[in-house]
C-alpha cells in the first residue's frame, strides 16, 4: 500500500500522519531520520491493524502507566521517500 503524510515521532515510535490526521505507526523505526522529520513523505509497505503499543497498566497503588488501549494501524516492511511536488 502507498501512503502519503507527514513524518512525525510519537512515544510509540515513528508515525506517518495522514491528511485525515490518522497516525500510522511505522514498524521497526523508533524515530525518523532528521532529513525526513516533519516532512511530507510517501511510504510503501503492508498496512495492518494490530496491537503495537502495550495497554496501560495499573499498579497496586493505582498508578497508571502510559500505553494505548486497542489496536493501531501499522505499516510493515516500509520504504519511504520525500514526497515530490509535481
Amino acid at each position: 500500500m502507498t501512503l502519503h503524510g507527514i513524518a512525525r515521532d510519537a512515544k510509540g515510535g515513528a508515525v506517518l500522519i495522514t491528511a485525515e490526521k490518522i497516525p500510522i505507526y511505522v514498524e521497526d523505526i523508533a524515530s525518523w531520520p532528521p532529513e525526513l522529520h516533519y516532512k511530507q513523505i510517501t511510504a510503501i509497505g503492508v498496512l495492518k491493524k494490530k496491537k503495537f503499543i502495550p495497554d496501560p497498566k495499573i499498579d497496586k497503588n493505582g498508578g497508571i502507566s502510559q500505553g494505548a488501549i486497542g489496536m493501531q494501524l501499522v505499516l510493515e516492511r516500509a520504504k519511504f521517500f520525500l514526497k515530490k511536488n509535481i
